[in-house]
């Protein structure tokens, strides 16, 4: 695996940014709302109608494709302070009249869509305390929606009146959480495609960077409205970027776990999948409404591929499910206001401690690669150990002058072992029959070093067990280092297994004990090992037990593996 550079990953700055754009994201849009305001959308007659005429509200008289003329009574029980501004959002040209006076055109209203000078969508007319003062005011509005589709059920979105300091204010805290979102997003996604590129191909890597990207181009979208503004014609197509981007993030989503999790059959699951939520997106509703249920459909899905990675104990599947879970219900929380803000709560929910985990499991994978790399190293240069390497070229040097077979055997015998370890030195774990082939290899080594048997006797099955390289082969060559055998030795390795655990004992017989001036490298690079492969599921212990003739277990020490079973 290729080093990455070290500014890819500021660990020590990415935790504390998404805290804080996750506050900022929660307290600025519940600040924005918190304004006062004074709505204006109920009370409306048509003009010339009876004052004892039954009153409705714009939602109920602005439809597509007429020219609408409303008026009502504007009550005020005290002058205000400063300025106002009179907000119109509506897809239609307006003109807009205070007590008889036209205060505000925008665009041209008209009966026929080719005299109609479409209007922008949110339009603001600033009115002083002196046109405001305490009483009762008259308000006509004149409106026309020839342009509007007609499959739109309301052109009419909001009429308010509002501080205009307030407003300013209102809006600049509307706009800064999407786009911050936005733009962090974008880092983020940058970010992982580089990861992907320059790193690991990891597929679920590069699923999570286009996640990103479309969750912010999502957020442009939607916020683009207030910080461009529009004539209202160009709403439609907006409406319809905003849905095709819900689409493809709801069917993003799943995928997404679908790869981290390596599920089987994805293909076929992509499939069903995209099929549902461009089912949610074709009902003949409302686009709110429809982006409501694609989103709700790829959320459910997320939710059920977590609990079915959670039921099969899948590494990340507990935070992936606490986030899925998380974010439904935040998502059901917003309701109506999905649109409005809940999507920006629910990505910065989602996708930003998706990212934390992302991040924290990669600088996991990184630390486990620099310690496998340790140990490698470590395990190279174990095998070249100078006392070894001098006392088997004198040994050759004797065995070549008193039988020159024995010394080709002894050298194909060396340069096997050599060869095996520079081999499994390069794996974080290698089969225990391909550790005990090494181990048998380095005792017949020592036996004609010795000019004694040594043997290893495996009492249980050694099939579908996988180790560190050289574990068991680090313990007997402690056990050559601390004893002189001058009898032989017969090193005898136990096998149990049970459906959670493989327990290995290994049995070192005591020799006479020799000094040695070790600094305890071998038990170091044992527990390292275990800890790199199998983290803190694994267990290593050693005990020395004395002969127990009843028992027929000679004296010596007692090496136990506890490791966990292949799932």
């Amino acid at each position: 695996m290729p080093a990455m550079p070290s500014f890819f990953l500021p660990s020590f700055f990415l935790p504390s940014f998404f805290r804080s754009l996750l506050l900022c994201c929660l307290v600025l849009p519940s600040f924005a709302g918190a304004m006062d305001r004074l709505p204006l959308d109920e009370g409306w007659r048509a003009c010339g109608t009876a004052s004892a005429a039954p009153a409705a509200t714009l939602h109920q008289l602005l439809k597509p494709g007429q020219l609408l003329c409303v008026e009502r009574e504007l009550s005020l029980a005290a002058t205000p302070p400063s300025t106002q501004l009179l907000v119109l959002s509506a897809l239609a040209a307006s003109e807009l009249w205070l007590d008889g006076n036209l205060i505000g055109s925008n665009g041209q209203p008209a009966r026929q869509a080719s005299g109609e000078r479409a209007g922008d969508i949110d339009f603001g007319i600033h009115l002083t305390p002196q046109q405001l003062t305490m009483g009762t005011h008259h308000l006509r509005l004149l409106l026309s929606t020839q342009q509007v589709p007609a499959h739109l059920a309301s052109p009419f979105y909001a009429l308010y009146l509002i501080d205009r300091q307030d407003y300013r204010v209102a809006l600049a805290w509307y706009r800064l959480p999407p786009l911050l979102l936005a733009g962090a997003l974008g880092a983020v996604a940058v970010l992982f495609l580089a990861l992907t590129v320059l790193y690991q191909r990891q597929r679920h890597w590069a699923m999570f960077a286009a996640l990103c990207l479309v969750a912010a181009l999502l957020l442009v979208v939607e916020i683009w409205r207030s910080v461009t503004g529009y004539a209202y014609p160009l709403h439609l197509p907006r409406l319809y970027a905003v849905c095709a981007l819900t689409w493809l993030f709801s069917a993003l989503l799943p995928l997404y776990f679908y790869t981290a999790y390596r599920l089987p059959r994805w293909p076929l699951a992509a499939a069903v999948l995209l099929a549902c939520i461009a089912l949610a997106g074709a009902l003949h509703t409302h686009f709110d409404a429809r982006c409501w249920l694609m989103f709700l459909t790829g959320l459910a899905a997320s939710l059920a591929l977590n609990l079915g990675a959670l039921w099969r104990r899948l590494p990340g599947s507990r935070g992936g499910t606490l986030i899925a879970l998380a974010s439904c219900a935040l998502f059901l929380l917003t309701g109506s206001q999905f649109a409005e803000g809940g999507f920006a709560l629910v990505v910065c929910f989602l996708l930003l401690p998706l990212c934390a985990q992302l991040l924290a499991q990669l600088l996991r994978v990184r630390s486990k690669a620099a310690r496998a790399q340790q140990l490698e190293n470590q395990l190279l240069r174990k095998s070249m150990q100078p006392h070894f390497l001098m006392n088997s070229l004198s040994l050759i040097s004797e065995l070549n002058a008193q039988s020159p077979q024995a010394a080709e055997n002894f050298i194909e015998a060396l340069g096997a072992e050599l060869r095996m370890l520079n081999e499994f030195a390069q794996q974080p774990s290698i089969a225990l029959t391909q550790e005990l082939a090494l181990c048998q290899n380095y005792l017949s080594i020592m036996g004609t070093r010795l000019q004694q048997p040594c043997r290893l006797q495996l009492d249980g099955e050694a099939a579908g067990i996988t180790v560190p390289p050289a574990l068991l082969l680090t313990a007997l060559e402690n056990a050559f280092s601390h004893n002189r055998y001058r009898q032989g030795a017969a090193f005898i390795l136990r096998i149990v297994k049970d459906a959670q655990t493989h327990v290995l004992t290994l049995v070192l017989p005591e020799g006479v004990a020799r000094p040695h001036a070790g600094s305890g490298v071998g038990e170091q690079y044992i527990r390292a090992s275990l800890q790199a492969v199998f983290g803190d599921h694994a267990r290593y212990a050693s005990e020395y037990a004395s002969e127990h003739a009843s028992e027929q277990q000679p004296a010596g020490w007692r090496l136990t593996f506890t490791l966990p079973a292949a799932p």
